[in-house]
């Protein structure tokens, strides 16, 4: 996987904040965003699914926009 050097940067520095090692902070939200969607049905399990994805790529934006 590669990432845009600002998303790194970002995710680093995330991640200092929290005390956490990179990879256990991409671990986490991961974890969180895989734990809600295997409970519900698929149809509410893909509403749900996407507006997570929403907002991870909000957090990223704010991240990036942080880095700057």
């Amino acid at each position: 996987m590669v990432l845009p050097a600002t998303l790194i940067a970002a995710i680093k520095q995330r991640a200092a904040a929290r005390g956490q090692s990179i990879t256990a902070y991409i671990t986490a939200l991961v974890q969180q965003d895989l734990s809600g969607a295997e409970n519900t049905p698929q149809s509410h399990g893909d509403a749900r699914l996407a507006e997570r994805l929403h907002q991870l790529e909000q957090r990223v934006v704010k991240l990036e926009e942080q880095a700057l």
